[in-house]
C-alpha cells in the first residue's frame, strides 16, 4: 500500500509541476528582427533619401541648401517629438496596433511627392507627414521592441534590426537616383510610395506580433514556461505602473545615466543627419559625378550594415558600452579623413577609405547604444525612454543639417560643422564609458 500511495503522490506531483517544452526551432523573435530589417530600410532610407532629391531641387527650383537643410530638420522636430508620446502608446497598445500606421504615412508623403511645387509642400509632406510616419514606425519604435524579444543577444539581434538602414541606404539610395534619371524625380516619388503602401505596410500589420507570448515562446528563444503566481504578480505589477510621458520624465530626470543616454543619442543625431543630408552635395562638390555621390552614400550604409551586426555582436562580447566607444572612435577617425579629403586631391581611396572606417564606426555605435539602453533601463516604460532620447537624437538633426547648409552658404565650407561633430562624439565617447561602468555596477538582470 505503501508502494501505491508514494506513486500516486509522483503522479500528483507530475501533474502539477510545469513541464519543460521544447525550444522552438524557429524563433519568432528572429522573424520580428527580419520585419525590422526590411522595414526600417524603407522608413529611414525615405528620409536619407532627402539628400538625393535635394539635386533636383536646387537645380529646378533654386531653393537653397540652408532652406532645404531646415525641412530635413522639421522631420527630425517632429519625429523626436512624437517620439515619447509613441513610445507611450506603444507601451500601452502594442506595436502591431501603431506601427503599421508608420508605414502608411511614409507612403502617403512619398506618393504625394508627385505634387511638389512649392517649398511648404516638402516643409508639410517630408517634415509633418513623413515625420510622424518615421515616428510611428522608425528606428524608435523597432529598438523599443527588442527587449521584448530578446535578452542574452539583444546586441546581434539590434545590430542586425539596424543593418536594415545601411542595406537601405546601399540599395534603394542607387535605385533612387536611377529612377530620378530615367523618370524625373516625380515619378521617383511615387514609385517609392507605391512599394511602401502596398508591400511593406500590410507585411508590417501581418506579420508584427506583441511579445513571444502570442506565439507561444520565451525571451531568446528559449521553452515556453507556464505561468507562475509570480508571472501573474509581476505582469500585475506592469500593469499598473504609469507610463505617461510627464511621470516617466520625472521617474528620470535625477538619474545621471538617462542624460548621459540624452548626450549620447545628441551626438548621434547630429553626425548621422548632418553627414547624411550633406554627403552627397559634399562629394559633388570635390569632383565626383552625381552618380559617384550616391555610390558613396550607398557604399556607406553598406558599411553601415556590417558595423551594425559586427558591432552588436562586440557589444555582447565586451560589454555595450565599451562596444559604443571603440564604435566612436572609428567614426572620429572617418570624420578627419573626410576633411582631408580635398586637400588629397579628391579620388577614389580616400573616398574608400573614409566609406570604411566611418560605416563601421555610425554602424557599431547605433546598434550597442540602443542596445546599451536596453540593459540599463528595461521595463514596462522604455518605449517612452527611448522617445526620450529619440528627442535628443532628433534635437542633433534639427541643429546639425541646416547649420551645416547655412556655414557652407557664407563660407563655401564643411570645416566647422564637421569638426563639431568630431567634438561631440568626443565627448560620447566619454559618455559611453561612464555608462559601462554603470552596467558593472548594476546587478544582472535574469531572463524573463
Amino acid at each position: 500500500m505503501a508502494l501505491f500511495r508514494a506513486m500516486a503522490r509522483s503522479r500528483t506531483a507530475m501533474a502539477t509541476t510545469p513541464q519543460a517544452q521544447a525550444t522552438p526551432r524557429l524563433y519568432y523573435g528572429w522573424i520580428i528582427v527580419g520585419l525590422g530589417f526590411v522595414t526600417l530600410a524603407f522608413q529611414v532610407v525615405y528620409r536619407f533619401s532627402f539628400a538625393i532629391f535635394s539635386v533636383p531641387f536646387v537645380q529646378e527650383f533654386g531653393w537653397s541648401r540652408g532652406l532645404l537643410g531646415s525641412a530635413f530638420s522639421l522631420a527630425l522636430f517632429v519625429y523626436a517629438v512624437s517620439s515619447p508620446y509613441v513610445g507611450s502608446l506603444l507601451e500601452r497598445k502594442g506595436p502591431r496596433a501603431i506601427m503599421p500606421w508608420g508605414c502608411f504615412l511614409v507612403a502617403a508623403a512619398s506618393l504625394a511627392g508627385f505634387f511638389i511645387n512649392s517649398i511648404w509642400h516638402i516643409f508639410f509632406l517630408f517634415g509633418i507627414v513623413g515625420g510622424i510616419g518615421l515616428a510611428l514606425n522608425g528606428f524608435a519604435t523597432n529598438t523599443a521592441i527588442m527587449p521584448r524579444w530578446f535578452v542574452q543577444k539583444r546586441g546581434r539581434a539590434t545590430g542586425i534590426t539596424l543593418s536594415g538602414i545601411g542595406i537601405g541606404i546601399l540599395v534603394l539610395s542607387p535605385m533612387i537616383e536611377r529612377m530620378i534619371d530615367m523618370w524625373g524625380w516625380r515619378l521617383a516619388y511615387v514609385a517609392y510610395g507605391a512599394i511602401v503602401l502596398f508591400i511593406i505596410t500590410p507585411a508590417s500589420y501581418l506579420i508584427m506580433r506583441d511579445r513571444p507570448e502570442d506565439v507561444g515562446q520565451a525571451r531568446d528563444g528559449l521553452p515556453a514556461r507556464q505561468e507562475t503566481d509570480n508571472d501573474v504578480v509581476d505582469t500585475a505589477e506592469k500593469a499598473t505602473v504609469d507610463k505617461s510621458v510627464r511621470s516617466v520624465f520625472l521617474t528620470l530626470k535625477g538619474d545621471y545615466r538617462f542624460w548621459a543616454m540624452m548626450f549620447l543619442y545628441f551626438a548621434i543625431g547630429f553626425n548621422n543627419n548632418t553627414i547624411i543630408s550633406q554627403i552627397q552635395l559634399y562629394f559633388v562638390d570635390v569632383g565626383f559625378s552625381m552618380t559617384a555621390a550616391a555610390l558613396v552614400l550607398g557604399a556607406v550604409g553598406f558599411l553601415r550594415t556590417i558595423g551594425s551586426v559586427s558591432g552588436g555582436w562586440l557589444g555582447d562580447r565586451i560589454g555595450r558600452g565599451r562596444g559604443t566607444a571603440v564604435s566612436a572612435i572609428l567614426v572620429n577617425l572617418g570624420m578627419i579623413l573626410l576633411l582631408l579629403i580635398p586637400f588629397l586631391g579628391g579620388g577614389l581611396f580616400p573616398a574608400f577609405a573614409f566609406v570604411v572606417i566611418y560605416g563601421l564606426g555610425i554602424g557599431g555605435m547605433s546598434a550597442c547604444g540602443s542596445a546599451m539602453g536596453g540593459d540599463i533601463f528595461e521595463g514596462p516604460t522604455y518605449g517612452v525612454i527611448v522617445g526620450f532620447t529619440e528627442i535628443c537624437y532628433g534635437l542633433g538633426g534639427v541643429v546639425g543639417p541646416p547649420l551645416a547648409g547655412f556655414f557652407f552658404d557664407y563660407t563655401k565650407s564643411y570645416v566647422v560643422p564637421f569638426s563639431l561633430i568630431i567634438f561631440f562624439i568626443f565627448i560620447s565617447i566619454v559618455a559611453a564609458l561612464v555608462l559601462q561602468k554603470s552596467l558593472v555596477q548594476q546587478p544582472e538582470k535574469s531572463p524573463a
